[in-house]
């Protein structure tokens, strides 16, 4: 059937005649009706990574998780299919981005340096280190460590991205909590982890909190946070990194306990 012909078809048409009949052609039809919902999020996951470019590769991993996601969704739960796909399409193509290793060693070094900085001197210091204390420590300038975390941004973007995601607290990030499409100790899981994570939040200062609020809840890219706060890119993406980092560490931290 033709594009133009399925998108005179109603969704719902579509879905009760799926429901009843299991068809795979009606199946095929609901996934070809959402696929602008997996172009877009390729589009918006692609140019969060600079160094993984393969747009029809995460376009088809998209496919396949929207496939999925028509195949177990039930629109008897109160929750809109689009919320449920896209939960399932991002994290299919977070995963995909994970297993292609498409980082170069160097950052993959420089962000397992700061990261263990991080680590000894937290410890050892009891506290949060400063820029200048992790930037000692590396033996580096401080604009050296701020080029560092800028360069870095991306990779703490998916290390971040992967807890949430495979811990199935991906209604975190993107707050689309629906207590309709998970049991009961799922939703208890995830409050507790909403509530860790808020409280991991109100720790970090307040450009970090304006930067992580104005990227993951009002969905921005960097430019235009750049343009709000009045700071470079760069600036931003320092910050971004820095505060994914502390976050991370926080998450991680929780899960060991």
């Amino acid at each position: 059937m033709k594009t133009s012909e399925i998108s005179r078809i109603s969704a719902d048409d579509l879905w009760l005649e799926y429901q009843q009949t299991k068809d795979m052609e009606t199946r095929n039809m609901l996934v070809v009706q959402y696929s602008y919902i997996v172009k877009c999020i390729a589009l918006k996951t692609v140019g969060r990574y600079q160094h993984f470019n393969y747009m029809d590769d995460i376009v088809n991993e998209g496919l396949i998780a929207m496939l999925d996601a028509v195949e177990k969704f039930d629109p008897e739960k109160k929750v809109k299919f689009e919320t449920y796909a896209s939960i399932k399409v991002r994290g299919a193509m977070i995963d995909y981005i994970r297993k292609q290793d498409c980082f170069p060693r160097r950052l993959k070094r420089i962000a397992k340096n700061m990261n263990e900085a991080e680590n000894t001197l937290s410890h050892e210091l009891g506290r949060n280190p400063t820029d200048q204390e992790l930037a000692d420590y590396l033996d580096v300038s401080l604009s050296d460590y701020e080029k560092m975390q800028a360069e870095t941004c991306a990779l703490n973007m998916l290390s971040f991205e992967e807890i949430i995601y495979e811990k199935g607290a991906e209604n975190i990030e993107l707050s689309l909590a629906s207590d309709q499409i998970r049991g009961p100790e799922q939703v208890v899981a995830e409050k507790e982890l909403q509530d860790v994570l808020a409280s991991d939040i109100e720790l970090l200062n307040e450009k970090e909190q304006i930067v992580i609020s104005l990227y993951y809840k009002e969905q921005l890219k960097i430019k235009e946070i750049s343009s709000i706060m009045g700071i470079s890119d760069s600036r931003v993406s320092q910050i971004h990194s820095n505060a994914l980092r502390k976050l991370k560490k926080h998450l991680t931290e929780y899960y060991n306990q």
